[in-house]
C-alpha cells in the first residue's frame, strides 16, 4: 500500500506541466523504502515506530512530505530527462535536496515528528553509589567488606579540611 497519495506528490508539481493521475507503484515503493529505512534507527521502537508506518493513514505527516517530495523530484526528472541533461540542475534536484535536508533533520531529531517520539532508552540511567549505599544499614549489611564506598559519607560539600 502506498505511503502517499497522488495529491501529496502533485502538490510539489506544476499542474500544467505534470498532472499525475496515479502513482507509479514501483517508484513510490522504492522511495518509501529508502526514506523509512533511513529513519528506522531513530524511530524503530514502540507502537508508533517505522514498522507501523504501512500506508497513508499511519505514516507521519513530515515523513509523507519527504516521500512526496522525493517522488515528485524523481518523477519530474524522469519526465524531462532530456532537458535536465542539457541544463544541469533541475527542479527535481531541488526537491530531492530539500527532501534530503528534511530527512536528515528528522534523523538528527532537530526536526521532530509531531505524531511520534524518537527512540528512548528502555530504562533510566543507573549510577553507583545509589542513595541507600551511603546509609549506616548498607555498611552493616555489607557482605563485601572490600567495598569502601558503602557507609557514611566521608566528607561534605561545605566541609573544610
Amino acid at each position: 500500500m502506498a505511503h502517499i497519495l497522488v495529491s501529496d506528490a502533485q502538490a510539489w508539481l506544476e499542474g500544467t506541466k505534470i498532472a499525475l493521475t496515479a502513482l507509479d507503484p514501483v517508484l513510490e515503493n522504492t522511495i518509501a523504502n529508502d526514506v523509512l529505512g533511513r529513519l528506522s534507527d531513530t524511530y524503530d521502537s514502540g507502537s508508533f515506530g517505522v514498522p507501523t508506518w504501512v500506508d497513508n493513514n499511519t505514516t507521519p505527516q513530515l515523513v509523507k512530505q519527504a516521500i512526496a517530495m522525493m517522488y515528485a523530484g524523481w518523477y519530474y526528472d524522469r519526465q524531462y530527462s532530456e532537458m535536465v541533461a542539457a541544463e544541469g540542475t533541475s527542479y527535481g534536484v531541488v526537491l530531492r535536496v530539500y527532501a534530503e535536508t528534511l530527512i536528515e533533520g528528522i534523523i538528527s531529531s532537530s526536526i521532530m515528528l509531531v505524531e511520534v517520539q524518537p527512540n528512548q532508552p528502555e530504562t533510566a540511567p543507573v549510577g553507583y553509589p545509589t542513595d541507600v549505599s551511603s546509609t549506616r544499614d548498607a555498611l552493616w549489611n555489607n557482605t563485601d567488606r572490600d567495598d569502601h564506598s558503602l557507609g557514611p559519607a566521608m566528607f561534605g560539600v561545605s566541609k573544610v579540611f
